[in-house]
Protein backbone atom coordinates (compact mmCIF):
# COMPACT_ATOMS: atom_id res chain seq x y z
CA UNK A 1 0.00 0.00 0.00
CA UNK A 2 1.38 3.38 -1.01
CA UNK A 3 0.31 6.65 0.37
CA UNK A 4 -2.18 7.22 -2.62
CA UNK A 5 -3.83 4.32 -1.85
CA UNK A 6 -3.89 4.98 1.64
CA UNK A 7 -5.57 8.74 1.23
CA UNK A 8 -7.90 7.22 -0.92
CA UNK A 9 -9.14 4.21 1.16
CA UNK A 10 -9.06 6.57 3.96
CA UNK A 11 -11.31 9.25 2.58
CA UNK A 12 -13.87 6.50 1.21
CA UNK A 13 -13.85 5.00 5.03
CA UNK A 14 -14.81 8.44 6.24
CA UNK A 15 -16.85 9.50 3.06
CA UNK A 16 -19.26 6.14 4.25
CA UNK A 17 -18.83 7.58 8.39
CA UNK A 18 -20.39 10.59 7.66
CA UNK A 19 -23.07 9.26 5.35
CA UNK A 20 -24.31 6.48 8.34
CA UNK A 21 -23.72 9.84 10.74
CA UNK A 22 -26.15 11.94 8.68
CA UNK A 23 -28.77 8.93 8.46
CA UNK A 24 -28.44 8.37 12.57
CA UNK A 25 -26.58 5.38 12.71
CA UNK A 26 -24.06 5.63 15.35
CA UNK A 27 -23.25 2.33 16.21
CA UNK A 28 -22.21 1.61 12.31
CA UNK A 29 -20.99 4.87 11.76
CA UNK A 30 -18.39 4.46 15.07
CA UNK A 31 -17.51 0.46 13.01
CA UNK A 32 -16.41 2.79 10.15
CA UNK A 33 -14.46 5.09 12.25
CA UNK A 34 -12.67 1.81 14.03
CA UNK A 35 -11.66 0.80 10.13
CA UNK A 36 -10.01 3.97 10.04
CA UNK A 37 -8.04 4.01 13.50
CA UNK A 38 -7.19 0.72 12.18
CA UNK A 39 -5.71 1.86 8.76
CA UNK A 40 -4.26 5.00 10.40
CA UNK A 41 -2.00 2.56 12.46
CA UNK A 42 -1.36 0.16 9.34
CA UNK A 43 -0.44 3.16 7.64
CA UNK A 44 1.97 4.58 10.65
CA UNK A 45 3.63 0.87 10.52
CA UNK A 46 4.74 0.99 6.87
CA UNK A 47 5.72 4.57 7.35
CA UNK A 48 7.88 3.74 9.64
CA UNK A 49 9.41 0.70 7.75
CA UNK A 50 9.69 3.08 5.22
CA UNK A 51 12.05 5.58 6.92
CA UNK A 52 13.75 2.71 8.51
CA UNK A 53 14.58 1.17 5.05
CA UNK A 54 15.93 4.55 3.78
CA UNK A 55 18.18 5.36 6.60
CA UNK A 56 20.11 2.02 5.98
CA UNK A 57 20.18 2.51 2.23
CA UNK A 58 22.02 5.35 2.13
CA UNK A 59 25.56 7.26 1.55
CA UNK A 60 28.35 6.71 4.06
CA UNK A 61 28.19 8.89 7.22
CA UNK A 62 30.55 11.97 7.70
CA UNK A 63 30.72 14.30 10.11
CA UNK A 64 27.71 16.60 9.31
CA UNK A 65 30.82 19.84 9.22
CA UNK A 66 30.61 22.61 7.05
CA UNK A 67 32.89 25.54 6.68
CA UNK A 68 32.78 28.80 5.07
CA UNK A 69 32.79 29.36 1.37
CA UNK A 70 33.45 32.24 -0.31
CA UNK A 71 30.33 33.97 -1.32
CA UNK A 72 31.03 35.72 -5.00
CA UNK A 73 27.65 37.89 -4.49
CA UNK A 74 28.94 39.69 -1.65
CA UNK A 75 26.60 38.12 1.14
CA UNK A 76 27.58 36.00 3.88
CA UNK A 77 29.57 33.15 3.05
CA UNK A 78 27.56 29.88 2.55
CA UNK A 79 28.23 26.80 4.04
CA UNK A 80 29.89 24.14 2.24
CA UNK A 81 28.75 20.25 3.09
CA UNK A 82 31.25 17.66 3.28
CA UNK A 83 29.32 14.83 1.22
CA UNK A 84 29.16 17.78 -1.67
CA UNK A 85 32.93 18.07 -1.10
CA UNK A 86 33.79 14.78 -1.31
CA UNK A 87 31.98 14.42 -4.66
CA UNK A 88 34.05 17.86 -5.57
CA UNK A 89 36.14 17.85 -8.98
CA UNK A 90 38.77 19.90 -6.36
CA UNK A 91 38.60 17.18 -3.55
CA UNK A 92 39.52 14.94 -7.00
CA UNK A 93 41.97 16.96 -7.79
CA UNK A 94 44.09 17.57 -4.09
CA UNK A 95 43.38 13.58 -3.96
CA UNK A 96 45.68 12.91 -7.13
CA UNK A 97 48.15 15.52 -6.43
CA UNK A 98 48.87 14.40 -3.05
CA UNK A 99 49.32 10.82 -3.49
CA UNK A 100 51.23 11.74 -7.05
CA UNK A 101 53.21 13.96 -4.93
CA UNK A 102 52.56 17.04 -6.63
CA UNK A 103 52.05 20.46 -4.77
CA UNK A 104 48.34 21.71 -3.76
CA UNK A 105 47.03 25.16 -4.44
CA UNK A 106 45.31 26.83 -1.38
CA UNK A 107 41.88 25.96 -2.31
CA UNK A 108 42.78 22.26 -3.02
CA UNK A 109 44.60 22.36 0.40
CA UNK A 110 41.43 23.59 1.77
CA UNK A 111 39.33 21.14 0.69
CA UNK A 112 41.70 18.01 0.88
CA UNK A 113 41.47 18.95 4.91
CA UNK A 114 38.08 19.48 5.23
CA UNK A 115 36.75 15.93 3.80
CA UNK A 116 39.49 14.23 5.90
CA UNK A 117 39.17 15.72 8.94
CA UNK A 118 35.32 15.42 8.92
CA UNK A 119 35.63 11.95 8.19
CA UNK A 120 34.68 9.87 11.26
CA UNK A 121 34.98 6.35 12.04
CA UNK A 122 35.75 4.51 15.42
CA UNK A 123 38.68 2.49 13.77
CA UNK A 124 41.52 5.51 13.84
CA UNK A 125 42.74 5.83 10.40
CA UNK A 126 45.62 7.49 8.76
CA UNK A 127 44.71 7.12 4.96
CA UNK A 128 43.06 9.70 2.82
CA UNK A 129 39.79 9.10 1.96
CA UNK A 130 39.54 8.68 -1.35
CA UNK A 131 37.04 10.56 -3.50
CA UNK A 132 33.57 9.68 -4.46
CA UNK A 133 33.82 9.20 -8.12
CA UNK A 134 37.11 6.98 -7.72
CA UNK A 135 35.99 4.78 -4.86
CA UNK A 136 32.74 4.17 -6.99
CA UNK A 137 35.00 3.66 -9.84
CA UNK A 138 36.64 0.53 -7.99
CA UNK A 139 34.14 -1.35 -6.68
CA UNK A 140 32.17 -1.17 -10.20
CA UNK A 141 35.47 -2.30 -11.69
CA UNK A 142 35.71 -4.91 -8.37
CA UNK A 143 31.98 -6.21 -9.41
CA UNK A 144 32.51 -6.98 -12.81
CA UNK A 145 35.26 -9.20 -11.67
CA UNK A 146 33.33 -10.41 -8.63
CA UNK A 147 30.05 -10.57 -9.59
CA UNK A 148 28.44 -11.82 -6.61
CA UNK A 149 29.56 -9.10 -4.57
CA UNK A 150 28.83 -6.31 -6.91
CA UNK A 151 24.89 -7.99 -6.63
CA UNK A 152 24.36 -8.46 -3.05
CA UNK A 153 21.86 -6.24 -1.55
CA UNK A 154 24.15 -3.14 0.10
CA UNK A 155 24.12 -0.50 3.06
CA UNK A 156 26.17 2.08 4.27
CA UNK A 157 26.08 2.43 7.83
CA UNK A 158 28.68 3.41 10.33
CA UNK A 159 29.08 1.44 12.98
CA UNK A 160 27.10 -1.83 14.33
CA UNK A 161 23.98 -2.79 11.72
CA UNK A 162 21.37 -5.44 13.34
CA UNK A 163 19.92 -7.50 10.41
CA UNK A 164 17.08 -10.31 11.29
CA UNK A 165 17.62 -13.16 9.28
CA UNK A 166 14.84 -15.52 8.84
CA UNK A 167 15.39 -18.99 10.39
CA UNK A 168 11.94 -20.91 9.49
CA UNK A 169 8.65 -20.58 8.51
CA UNK A 170 5.51 -22.25 9.17
CA UNK A 171 3.17 -23.20 5.94
CA UNK A 172 -0.28 -20.91 6.45
CA UNK A 173 -3.86 -22.97 6.07
CA UNK A 174 -7.52 -22.60 4.96
CA UNK A 175 -10.23 -23.32 7.72
CA UNK A 176 -13.14 -24.59 7.65
CA UNK A 177 -15.51 -22.00 9.30
CA UNK A 178 -16.02 -23.78 12.88
CA UNK A 179 -12.21 -24.82 12.74
CA UNK A 180 -9.99 -22.81 15.29
CA UNK A 181 -6.54 -21.02 14.13
CA UNK A 182 -3.17 -22.75 14.44
CA UNK A 183 -0.98 -20.50 15.32
CA UNK A 184 1.99 -20.20 13.09
CA UNK A 185 5.19 -20.95 13.79
CA UNK A 186 7.66 -17.80 12.12
CA UNK A 187 10.96 -18.51 14.01
CA UNK A 188 13.86 -15.79 13.12
CA UNK A 189 17.17 -15.20 13.97
CA UNK A 190 19.55 -11.89 14.38
CA UNK A 191 22.96 -11.69 13.28
CA UNK A 192 24.98 -8.09 14.18
CA UNK A 193 27.17 -7.07 10.98
CA UNK A 194 30.24 -5.03 13.30
CA UNK A 195 32.93 -4.69 10.70
CA UNK A 196 35.96 -6.64 8.98
CA UNK A 197 39.18 -4.35 8.28
CA UNK A 198 39.55 -4.71 4.45
CA UNK A 199 43.32 -3.92 3.39
CA UNK A 200 45.16 -4.31 0.44
CA UNK A 201 47.90 -2.82 -1.08
CA UNK A 202 49.76 -1.86 -4.73
CA UNK A 203 52.80 -1.06 -5.46
CA UNK A 204 53.98 1.97 -8.15
CA UNK A 205 56.82 3.16 -9.50
CA UNK A 206 58.08 6.86 -9.18
CA UNK A 207 58.32 6.84 -12.84
CA UNK A 208 54.63 5.63 -13.24
CA UNK A 209 53.28 8.79 -10.67
CA UNK A 210 54.56 10.65 -13.34
CA UNK A 211 51.90 10.16 -15.53
CA UNK A 212 49.05 12.55 -16.25
CA UNK A 213 46.71 12.90 -13.47
CA UNK A 214 43.40 11.46 -16.31
CA UNK A 215 46.13 8.71 -16.95
CA UNK A 216 47.13 7.93 -13.39
CA UNK A 217 44.05 8.14 -11.71
CA UNK A 218 41.97 5.09 -13.99
CA UNK A 219 45.63 3.22 -13.48
CA UNK A 220 45.07 3.37 -9.70
CA UNK A 221 41.63 1.87 -10.29
CA UNK A 222 42.32 -0.97 -11.96
CA UNK A 223 44.86 -1.97 -9.64
CA UNK A 224 43.38 -1.24 -6.84
CA UNK A 225 39.76 -2.28 -7.96
CA UNK A 226 41.78 -6.42 -8.86
CA UNK A 227 43.26 -6.33 -4.93
CA UNK A 228 40.35 -5.07 -3.10
CA UNK A 229 37.87 -6.68 -5.46
CA UNK A 230 39.35 -9.95 -4.64
CA UNK A 231 39.26 -9.73 -0.88
CA UNK A 232 35.26 -8.27 -1.10
CA UNK A 233 34.33 -11.64 -3.44
CA UNK A 234 36.06 -13.95 -1.46
CA UNK A 235 34.56 -12.66 1.86
CA UNK A 236 31.12 -12.44 0.32
CA UNK A 237 30.69 -16.58 -0.57
CA UNK A 238 33.92 -18.24 1.20
CA UNK A 239 34.56 -15.94 4.30
CA UNK A 240 34.93 -17.73 7.59
CA UNK A 241 33.05 -15.10 9.71
CA UNK A 242 33.46 -16.03 13.13
CA UNK A 243 35.14 -18.92 12.61
CA UNK A 244 38.12 -17.02 11.66
CA UNK A 245 39.60 -16.02 15.14
CA UNK A 246 42.66 -14.55 14.26
CA UNK A 247 41.80 -11.90 11.44
CA UNK A 248 37.52 -11.36 11.33
CA UNK A 249 35.69 -12.16 7.95
CA UNK A 250 32.43 -11.72 6.26
CA UNK A 251 30.50 -14.92 6.42
CA UNK A 252 30.12 -16.37 2.71
CA UNK A 253 27.17 -17.83 1.40
CA UNK A 254 29.19 -21.11 0.34
CA UNK A 255 30.07 -21.17 3.93
CA UNK A 256 26.81 -21.20 5.46
CA UNK A 257 25.41 -23.84 3.13
CA UNK A 258 27.95 -26.05 3.35
CA UNK A 259 27.95 -25.73 7.58
CA UNK A 260 24.21 -26.22 7.64
CA UNK A 261 23.34 -29.15 9.28
CA UNK A 262 22.56 -31.99 6.94
CA UNK A 263 23.74 -29.22 4.31
CA UNK A 264 19.73 -29.69 2.91
CA UNK A 265 20.57 -26.82 0.10
CA UNK A 266 23.89 -28.99 -1.17
CA UNK A 267 23.64 -30.58 -4.33
CA UNK A 268 26.71 -33.13 -4.49
CA UNK A 269 27.28 -34.50 -8.22
CA UNK A 270 30.14 -36.98 -9.39
CA UNK A 271 32.98 -35.71 -12.20
CA UNK A 272 30.42 -33.67 -14.50
CA UNK A 273 26.88 -32.06 -12.92
CA UNK A 274 23.85 -33.82 -14.66
CA UNK A 275 20.64 -32.09 -15.74
CA UNK A 276 18.96 -33.27 -12.87
CA UNK A 277 21.70 -31.90 -10.22
CA UNK A 278 21.29 -28.94 -11.90
CA UNK A 279 17.16 -29.17 -11.92
CA UNK A 280 17.39 -30.70 -8.19
CA UNK A 281 19.49 -27.75 -6.97
CA UNK A 282 16.97 -24.88 -8.74
CA UNK A 283 13.96 -26.82 -6.52
CA UNK A 284 15.58 -26.25 -3.30
CA UNK A 285 15.40 -22.47 -4.21
CA UNK A 286 12.04 -21.01 -2.71
CA UNK A 287 9.60 -19.71 -4.38
CA UNK A 288 9.80 -16.21 -3.53
CA UNK A 289 13.00 -15.66 -4.84
CA UNK A 290 13.06 -16.81 -8.09
CA UNK A 291 12.81 -13.76 -9.97
CA UNK A 292 16.54 -12.97 -9.24
CA UNK A 293 18.23 -15.77 -9.61
CA UNK A 294 21.68 -16.42 -11.35
CA UNK A 295 24.34 -19.06 -11.38
CA UNK A 296 27.65 -18.60 -10.27
CA UNK A 297 30.91 -20.40 -11.37
CA UNK A 298 34.69 -19.95 -12.31
CA UNK A 299 35.83 -20.13 -15.46
CA UNK A 300 36.54 -23.10 -15.32
CA UNK A 301 33.67 -24.59 -14.22
CA UNK A 302 31.88 -22.74 -16.91
CA UNK A 303 33.18 -23.99 -19.33
CA UNK A 304 34.04 -27.69 -18.69
CA UNK A 305 31.03 -28.79 -16.73
CA UNK A 306 28.10 -26.29 -17.54
CA UNK A 307 28.72 -25.77 -20.85
CA UNK A 308 28.71 -29.61 -21.60
CA UNK A 309 24.90 -30.62 -19.68
CA UNK A 310 22.23 -31.67 -21.97
CA UNK A 311 19.11 -32.51 -21.16
CA UNK A 312 17.16 -35.75 -21.63
CA UNK A 313 16.85 -35.30 -25.89
CA UNK A 314 21.03 -34.52 -25.76
CA UNK A 315 20.06 -31.10 -26.32
CA UNK A 316 22.46 -28.50 -24.44
CA UNK A 317 21.00 -26.02 -21.76
CA UNK A 318 23.62 -23.30 -21.55
CA UNK A 319 22.69 -21.21 -24.23
CA UNK A 320 23.58 -17.90 -25.50
CA UNK A 321 21.04 -14.76 -24.43
CA UNK A 322 21.20 -12.63 -27.88
CA UNK A 323 19.99 -10.04 -25.56
CA UNK A 324 22.86 -9.47 -23.44
CA UNK A 325 25.60 -10.97 -25.13
CA UNK A 326 26.12 -13.77 -21.98
CA UNK A 327 24.60 -16.74 -21.50
CA UNK A 328 21.76 -18.49 -19.26
CA UNK A 329 21.07 -21.70 -17.88
CA UNK A 330 17.29 -22.66 -17.85
CA UNK A 331 16.17 -18.72 -17.49
CA UNK A 332 19.28 -17.70 -14.78
CA UNK A 333 22.04 -15.84 -16.05
CA UNK A 334 25.65 -17.60 -15.82
CA UNK A 335 28.05 -15.17 -13.84
CA UNK A 336 31.77 -15.43 -14.41
CA UNK A 337 33.09 -14.77 -10.44
CA UNK A 338 36.74 -16.15 -9.98
CA UNK A 339 35.55 -15.96 -5.81
CA UNK A 340 34.15 -19.55 -6.50
CA UNK A 341 35.97 -23.07 -6.42
CA UNK A 342 36.23 -25.78 -8.80
CA UNK A 343 33.46 -27.61 -9.36
CA UNK A 344 31.03 -25.08 -7.59
CA UNK A 345 28.03 -24.29 -8.89
CA UNK A 346 26.14 -21.63 -7.15
CA UNK A 347 22.44 -20.71 -7.78
CA UNK A 348 21.69 -17.87 -5.77
CA UNK A 349 19.09 -14.55 -5.55
CA UNK A 350 22.36 -12.18 -4.21
CA UNK A 351 20.20 -9.18 -3.25
CA UNK A 352 17.42 -10.92 -1.69
CA UNK A 353 19.66 -13.74 0.58
CA UNK A 354 22.68 -11.43 1.13
CA UNK A 355 23.31 -8.39 3.03
CA UNK A 356 26.37 -6.39 3.29
CA UNK A 357 27.62 -3.20 5.10
CA UNK A 358 30.18 -0.98 4.16
CA UNK A 359 30.87 0.62 7.82
CA UNK A 360 33.74 2.93 5.98
CA UNK A 361 34.30 3.87 3.18
CA UNK A 362 37.81 3.01 1.37
CA UNK A 363 40.68 5.11 1.91
CA UNK A 364 44.48 5.34 0.66
CA UNK A 365 47.50 5.64 2.25
CA UNK A 366 50.97 5.87 0.35
CA UNK A 367 54.10 5.01 1.96
CA UNK A 368 57.62 5.52 -0.22
CA UNK A 369 60.44 3.55 -0.88
CA UNK A 370 63.22 5.64 -1.10
CA UNK A 371 66.36 2.76 -2.29
CA UNK A 372 63.72 1.25 -4.60
CA UNK A 373 61.90 4.34 -5.80
CA UNK A 374 58.38 3.07 -5.71
CA UNK A 375 55.64 3.97 -3.63
CA UNK A 376 53.13 1.31 -1.94
CA UNK A 377 49.49 2.41 -2.08
CA UNK A 378 47.31 0.59 0.90
CA UNK A 379 43.67 0.88 0.43
CA UNK A 380 41.58 0.33 3.32
CA UNK A 381 38.17 0.18 4.00
CA UNK A 382 35.86 -1.68 6.73
CA UNK A 383 33.08 -4.23 6.12
CA UNK A 384 31.06 -7.41 7.29
CA UNK A 385 28.68 -9.66 5.52
CA UNK A 386 25.98 -12.25 5.78
CA UNK A 387 23.14 -14.32 4.29
CA UNK A 388 19.59 -13.68 4.91
CA UNK A 389 17.92 -16.60 4.36
CA UNK A 390 19.65 -19.85 2.79
CA UNK A 391 16.32 -20.79 1.01
CA UNK A 392 17.69 -18.19 -1.44
CA UNK A 393 20.52 -20.63 -2.46
CA UNK A 394 22.09 -23.57 -3.96
CA UNK A 395 24.99 -25.27 -4.44
CA UNK A 396 26.27 -27.84 -6.46
CA UNK A 397 29.53 -29.07 -5.78
CA UNK A 398 31.58 -32.36 -6.28
CA UNK A 399 31.57 -35.31 -4.04
CA UNK A 400 34.09 -35.37 -0.93
CA UNK A 401 34.97 -31.53 -1.94
CA UNK A 402 35.96 -29.29 0.79
CA UNK A 403 36.00 -25.39 0.23
CA UNK A 404 38.16 -24.44 -2.38
CA UNK A 405 36.98 -20.70 -2.72
CA UNK A 406 39.57 -18.44 -3.47
CA UNK A 407 41.25 -19.13 -0.19
CA UNK A 408 41.72 -16.26 2.45
CA UNK A 409 43.09 -13.82 0.29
Amino acid sequence: MNRKQYEAMRKKLMDEAQALINEGKADEAQAKMDEVTALDARWDAIAQAEANFNALNKEPEFATAAIPVNDKTGGEPEKENVLDAWASEDYLKAWANTIQDKPLSAEETRVYQFVNEAYTHTTKNTGAVIPKSVASKIWELAGEMYPYFQDVQKTYVNGILSIVQEDASSDAAWYEEETKTEDGEETFKEFTLSGCELSRAITVSWKLKEMAMDDFIPYIQRKMAKKMGAAAGYGATHGKGAENKKKPEPTGVVTVLTKEEGTPQVIEYDKVPTFANITAARALIKSGYSAGLRIYANSSTIWNKIANIVDANKRPIFMQDPTSGGYRVLGMEVKEDDSMGEGEILISNAFAGYHANINKEMTMLPEDHIKDRKTDYCGYAIMDGNILTNKAHALLKPKSQTDTGAGNV
